[in-house]
């Protein structure tokens, strides 16, 4: 009974002690909510950010009429591509438009595309948008609302996000909005 007792609190004790340390690469580090919060935003950044540099990972999506197409119809074939995840239910979307629209209008004709990838469940909202806020490129989405095959293959926790992909398929850039987007197409197009 005695041992029981013992072997129980050393058990109790090493479960405090463990609860109140995490063990993150090799370092000890407080569970206290801003470092957990803190470490988990630098892996998320840290893996987004991962994919700049890579060839882009292709996946198949309906087209406004219910036609599957690939990524691959659209990237590394000789254009500058940003591929745009949003939703027309996404308000900080809708503020961010304007500028993928300016951006499309001004560079379309020096060799700049757009894809936009959906994170819509309906279609009739999905539709509406497009036409609304004037988005004339190509438009792909499962509608699978956060459950898209481009939030897997793309690890996008959040929208807005985008990806900018070279003429010949590779990533160089990520999460472009408002001027950055602006001031990196300018470089690209002098």
């Amino acid at each position: 009974m005695k041992r029981v007792f013992v072997l129980s609190l050393a058990v109790f004790a090493v479960c405090v002690l463990c609860s109140s340390i995490n063990r993150v690469n090799g370092k000890d580090v407080p569970k206290d909510n801003e470092t957990v919060f803190q470490f988990e935003q630098n892996n998320k950044t840290a893996l987004k950010q991962s994919v700049i540099g890579e060839k882009f990972l292709d996946l198949e999506e309906a087209d406004r009429n219910g036609d599957l197409h690939k990524l691959s119809e659209y990237v590394g074939k000789g254009k500058w591509v940003l591929v745009d995840f949003w939703a027309s239910w996404c308000g900080p979307c809708k503020v961010e438009m304007p500028n993928v629209v300016a951006a499309y209008k001004k560079y379309h004709d020096k060799g700049f595309e757009v894809v936009g990838l959906s994170f819509d469940r309906e279609k009739e909202p999905w539709l509406r948008a497009i036409t609304e806020w004037d988005m004339p490129w190509i438009h792909l989405s499962d509608l699978k609302y956060w459950d898209t095959v481009a939030r897997t293959v793309y690890n996008v926790d959040a929208i807005p996000d985008n990806l900018l992909i070279d003429p010949e398929g590779t990533i160089v850039a990520r999460g472009l909005r408002g001027k950055a987007l602006e001031d990196r197409l300018s470089a690209i197009f002098k």
